[in-house]
């Protein structure tokens, strides 16, 4: 179970690596870095207002869908804009709203998530006889996490387990779901692409999240050798190295993705002298990594573990002898780099705890359910969300429903929570946008292929605020062209 590091001599790069594209692997961020590149060679025309701007949707953007809506804040604000704002489209990670929102209001901006270690047997002298249980409920854990409960366990002045470490995954029921174009496995919710999984983005949720259910790699080149290590490491993370060396005049390259159907991840790259570089690549099988990531913890503590690992499914009445609990942070402050930097497993982790805490089922389905049952009181028509993340091709929302979502958290006693976790311009995910607007403007961005979003709040110094949301779908130009649409809009918003 411990961490290794791969000394490989000269390999040759996998036949079908040349198929996967840049594109394959980047997330919301990087696609936001890479937005100016992206464009169709047009750039938006000038816009004195906002209707001369909602005039050119039609025709910047042929055959796609643009649904704008903008209001100053309150029941009698004017509508600034209004274009399609009843068409439902996907709103890639704008999803991420309703997953901040129905956690702050649901769970409370100051829940923490626990996880758990019982020990379900007895201790004779220094062996415990029996199993250590843990038990996770959403929380994205370290390895300190891990280190602080093994450390508790041996605390005890116990030195040996004659038993299992059993990963107790009863909080979320994530069995049985899966992308609807592949092959289906746990932790994924429906609509997801075939392609989402391979990559760190597309990670799936588990009861037991390891750093974001993501192991770090890196590739180091030598002149004589490569290395590659991974962190953190399993028995459950299987990695097959195809690196190669390159030459000093060559420009290297690394990358990885997950193969589902071996559950294997590829590290493909040629590397020159003096390269390294690291990539994130996602864990098939998350639960059982965390609990082998702690059995190594109790290891490292002094604490020899004679059994297997092995997964509960279901609760059970056992006798424990001891136990250890751990608490994350409140979620108030997840939330902001969950917004911020738009991180999926955060997001679909939250909207699991939050249906399990809502409906008693920590599932999809059960966020499916509660998400429609929430748009239903806001008199909303054709509202889907199938994850918290936004990565699914069913979820469904208008811009007029994401205002009027923007508006209902504006009433809640946790609203600053909320709108001060968005991002403002030179932050993450628009770390390269908005910065010329000279009011403070907190939004959330959204980008899948053919999809991009951008909703939130203007805060206008001398007039009422404005909540607006520009959702576009089906789009055949650049990103790029329609990133610099939805900025050309806030910036005519702040003197409408």
């Amino acid at each position: 179970m411990r961490n290794k590091d791969r000394n490989i001599g000269r390999r040759s790069v996998l036949g079908a690596a040349g198929a996967l594209g840049a594109g394959a692997m980047v997330g919301e961020t990087a696609l936001a870095d890479r937005a100016s590149a992206d464009t169709n060679g047009e750039s938006i025309s000038a816009a004195s207002s906002v209707e001369e701007l909602l005039a050119q949707a039609t025709e910047k953007f042929p055959g796609g869908v643009v649904s704008v809506y903008a209001k100053e804040v309150g029941e009698e604000g004017d509508v600034l804009a209004s274009h399609e704002a009843d068409k439902a489209v996907k709103p890639a990670s704008n999803a991420k709203l309703l997953a901040a929102g129905l956690a702050l209001e649901h769970l409370g901006p100051d829940h923490r998530f626990t996880t758990t270690v019982t020990g379900e047997g007895e201790t004779t002298g220094t062996q415990f006889h029996g199993d250590l249980v843990i038990r996770g409920t959403g929380a994205v854990l370290t390895r300190d996490d891990l280190t602080t409960l093994a450390e508790n366990v041996a605390d005890r002045d116990i030195n040996a387990v004659h038993g299992d470490v059993v990963a107790d995954i009863t909080a979320f029921d994530t069995s049985g779901y899966g992308p609807v174009f592949s092959v289906r496995g746990p932790g994924y919710p429906e609509g997801w692409t075939w392609e989402d999984p391979q990559y760190s983005y597309g990670a799936p949720s588990s009861s037991l999240a390891l750093h974001w259910n993501k192991v770090l790699l890196t590739a180091e080149r030598t002149d004589d050798e490569i290395s590659l290590t991974v962190e953190p490491d399993s028995e459950y993370v299987t990695v097959e190295s195809h690196l190669s060396k390159a030459s000093a005049d060559d420009t290297g390259y690394f990358y990885t993705y997950l193969d589902r159907v071996n559950d294997t991840i590829y590290a493909i790259g040629e590397l020159t002298p003096g390269y390294e570089a690291t990539d994130l690549a996602p864990v098939m099988r998350p639960d059982e990594h965390a609990a082998a990531a702690f059995a190594d913890a109790l290891e490292d503590a002094g604490v020899t573990v004679k059994g297997e690992i092995d997964l509960r499914t279901a609760s059970t009445d056992a006798e424990t002898a001891f136990d250890a609990t751990i608490e994350s942070a409140p979620i108030r402050e997840s939330i902001g780099p969950m917004l911020k930097n738009s991180n999926n497993v955060v997001a679909d982790q939250l909207a699991l705890a939050t249906a399990r805490r809502a409906t008693g089922d920590g599932s999809f389905d059960a966020w499916t359910e509660l998400a429609a049952s929430y748009f239903e009181g806001l008199g909303a028509d054709t509202t889907v969300f199938r994850d918290g993340s936004g990565l699914s091709q069913f979820n469904l929302i208008s811009a007029r429903t994401v205002v009027s979502l923007l508006e209902w958290v504006r009433k809640k006693p946790w609203a600053d929570d909320f709108f001060e976790s968005l991002a403002t311009p030179g932050e993450g995910t628009l770390a390269y946008r908005l910065g010329d607007v000279d009011v403070p403007v907190q939004a959330k961005t959204g980008t899948v292929r053919g999809t991009r979003a951008l909703s939130g709040v203007i805060r206008r110094p001398d007039r009422s605020d404005v909540v607006f949301s520009t959702l576009m779908s089906n789009l055949t130009v650049g990103i790029g062209d329609a990133r610099d649409y939805q900025d050309a809009l806030v910036k005519v918003l702040v003197g409408a």
